[in-house]
Parts: structure tokens; C-alpha cells; sequence
């Protein structure tokens, strides 16, 4: 969805695209996304309790955060500058950036649902609520309704009788929740089919199963683009390969510290009933959609590599909350379901990298947004827009998401 996003803020300003994919543009962890814009997400994944939490949960194969033990060089080192930026300073650095650019996309959605130029997406200014069970989530989401209030946004702390009238077919166990009225829905599908339509109808050019294998470097620059079949020449060169940007920037020699995060969602084809909001559920970080007469339920991060395999369970914890929202579902046999699994690009603080290469001239980068790829795309594809044309007046500031902050 970057790469999409990207291609189509440059067509826009004239400029010639092509896109080279190894399977087809949007395959990859965009396509199972939950579908949620979302400028409630301010505090960056590295934030002060996270490594404790997640070194608790290590233990649990079924906890919505797990690092899967390996020896792996560039797993340690990432995991040691993860640890360095779980501070409260750096969360109160992040969560200006973070809000920005969730809500500048968000604006920027709300204008191509109202354009001629994309087909139907399925976007709907929903906003979305944050449920909990415990009193213990409660806490924590009050705390985070009262950090997201003092950020500006629109929030609202739901009792149980509130949570009813605002979300009827919800969990009934919740005490409570946050409702954050910015926060909108989309069809991820829907959108990446949308954008490769117009992409192409704007004259831009996709290059499906194309796989990038390496680059001819002059100059200081990037001369060619590898692949299997032939080279590719451009003026500019955008790396916005999500997970895999990593092992195609060490190609030209750069240390790009990004851990592929695996993430399931689940898609229920038939539900009895489907909530009128989309909600996420405190204690296990599962986001329940729905979507187009179906419900999408998405969840969990696992550091395991680029390990494709389905474990199902890891989709237990997600089948579970369906169940308890869909009761003729059986959260004890995932197999059956339309289970699905990609790699979300994790940068160690959280914030994703967009921006030109300083050592590399022709190079523009636009890849680590986590979980938040489809939420912050359309601004992403215009920061690096400004970036390939060289204007410096953007609407958000590029500089703390600049490729050479990890030095």
C-alpha cells in the first residue's frame, strides 16, 4: 500500500512510474490488514514496559506480542535499540509525529472517497472504540484516552451503560472503553484494486512478479534496478518494499534496521451479526472490523523472521474474542477459517523511515510503518513525493523519519 500510495502522489505531479513486484502490488501484510485509519495510534510500539511485557510474554506461544528465540545478529542488535528508545521521553518525541501523520492521511481518505478518481473503497468515518475487560485495561486505557485528549484528539471514556448505546452487538463481558471519534474504516482490498486501477489509468506502469534481486550503482547513484529478466533504469529510485526492504538495502550496503513482525487476521465470511463500529479489544490487542458484511479480526506481532507458516496457535488468542462476539464460531479449530498471516516492517522506535539516502543520491525510502501502513499511506506517498521533487515545505515534518537517524 506504500508503494501504491507513492507511485500515485507522483503521477500526480507528473512524474513517470513504474512499479517492479515480486507477486502482485499489495500482497503483502496490506491485503490481511484490519482496515482501521487510526490516529488513536500515538505511542510507538518502544514504549516504557514493552520489554518487560514482552519478556513475560516470550514464554506464552499464544500471547498477542512474542519474540521467538533465535540467534540471529540483526534480531539482537534490533531488539538492543528497541530497548534504548522504551522511554518515556522518546514516547512524548513520537506521539506529535505519530498524530500527524495519522491524521493527514485520514484527511487525505476522506478526499478520495469524495473524488472521482478511486472507485468505492469502503472508507466510512466511523471512529472506533477500545474495550476492556478488567480493571486493569481499564487503567491503562484511561490513561491512554487522557494522553490522546492532551495530543488534541477527539475522545470519549465509555462506562458500561455508554459502551451499550455506542457499541450494541459488542463484547458483553467489557466494563467499559474509549471511543475515539477520528478514527475511521476501510476495505483494504478494496483500496489496493482501487489505487492499481487509477495507477494505471494516470499512465503509471505495474510490473507484477517482477522480483528485485540487486542494483548497479555509479556514480554515488542507483544506475540500474536488477531483476531476473532485465535492468530498469529511473532518475529516482523508491525503496518501499515493507518487510522486505531490509535485505534489499543491504544490496547497496546499508544497515536498515527493520524486523519483519508477523501479524494473523482472521476473516469470517457469514456472522450472524457484524458491530456497527469497529472495536479493539484491550488485553489482547485484537481489532474486530466489520467489513463489508464480514468480520475481520486481526491481531498479535511475532518477531520469527520471515517464517510464513501458519501456527495456529497463534490465531487462537484471535479466534478466541470472535467467539466470544460470534458464538457459533469455534475458536478451537482456526484451520477451517480463513486465516491469514503477513510481515508488518517494525523499525526499532516505532516511527517509519521516508526520506532520501544521504550516501545513495537517487534514493528515496518509505517502508517501516508496523501495523500502521494502510492508515498512514496517503501522506506517506506525498512525503515522498516532496522528497523526489525536492520541496521541503511538507506538511508534516520529514526530518525525525529520515532513514540516516540510526546512523
Amino acid at each position: 500500500m506504500v508503494g501504491l500510495a507513492a507511485a500515485n502522489a507522483l503521477l500526480n505531479r507528473g512524474r513517470s512510474v513504474t512499479i517492479l513486484e515480486r507477486k502482485c502490488p499489495g500482497a503483502g501484510a496490506s491485503w490481511g490488514n484490519a482496515g482501521l485509519v487510526a490516529p488513536r495510534y500515538i505511542v510507538p510500539l518502544a514504549a516504557p514496559g514493552v520489554v518487560a511485557q514482552g519478556l513475560w510474554w516470550m514464554l506464552d506461544r499464544e500471547s498477542p506480542f512474542r519474540i521467538k528465540p533465535r540467534l540471529d545478529p540483526d534480531l539482537l542488535r534490533w531488539l538492543w535499540a528497541f530497548w534504548s528508545f522504551c522511554s518515556e521521553e522518546h514516547v512524548e518525541r513520537a506521539i506529535p509525529i505519530l498524530r500527524d501523520l495519522n491524521l493527514a492521511s485520514r484527511d487525505r481518505y476522506e478526499k478520495w472517497a469524495a473524488s472521482d478518481e478511486l472507485k468505492e473503497f469502503g472508507f466510512r468515518t466511523s471512529g472506533s472504540v477500545v474495550v476492556h475487560r478488567t480493571e486493569k485495561g481499564g487503567k491503562k486505557d484511561r490513561k491512554k484516552a487522557q494522553r490522546a485528549q492532551k495530543a488534541g484528539l477527539n475522545v470519549s471514556v465509555l462506562g458500561r451503560s455508554e459502551l451499550d448505546e455506542v457499541l450494541p452487538n459488542g463484547p458483553s463481558e467489557a466494563r467499559g472503553g474509549v471511543q475515539y471519534h477520528q478514527d475511521a474504516l476501510l476495505n483494504p482490498v478494496r483500496l489496493l484494486s482501487a489505487l492499481k486501477h487509477r495507477i494505471e489509468d494516470a499512465g503509471g506502469t505495474l510490473r507484477p512478479g517482477t522480483a528485485v534481486t540487486g542494483f548497479e550503482e555509479r556514480n554515488g547513484g542507483i544506475h540500474a534496478v536488477q531483476t531476473p529478466r532485465t535492468e530498469w533504469r529511473a532518475n529516482d529510485v523508491i525503496l518501499a518494499a515493507g518487510a522486505w526492504s531490509a535485505p534489499l538495502a543491504q544490496h547497496l550496503g546499508l544497515d536498515l534496521p527493520i524486523q519483519p513482525a508477523k501479524g494473523y487476521s482472521v476473516t469470517y465470511s457469514d456472522p450472524a451479526e457484524t458491530p456497527d463500529l469497529p472495536y479493539v479489544l484491550s488485553e489482547t490487542k485484537v481489532a474486530v472490523t466489520p467489513m463489508d458484511g464480514q468480520i475481520r479480526c486481526a491481531g498479535t506481532l511475532e518477531l520469527a523472521g520471515f517464517d510464513g507458516a501458519v501456527d495456529t496457535r497463534r490465531a487462537v488468542p484471535i479466534l478466541e474474542e470472535a467467539a466470544r462476539y460470534v458464538p457459533h464460531i469455534s475458536p478451537d479449530a482456526p484451520e477451517q477459517e480463513d486465516v491469514w498471516t503477513g510481515f508488518r516492517p517494525c523499525t526499532p522506535d516505532g516511527l517509519p523511515v521516508i526520506g532520501r539516502v544521504p550516501s545513495v543520491d537517487n534514493l528515496v525510502m518509505a517502508t517501516g510503518h508496523g501495523m500502521m501502513g494502510i492508515s498512514m499511506s496517503p501522506i506517506t506517498g506525498e512525503l515522498v513525493a516532496d522528497a523526489v521533487q525536492g520541496d521541503d515545505s511538507s506538511v508534516v515534518d520529514r526530518s525525525p523519519l529520515s532513514p540516516s537517524r540510526f546512523g
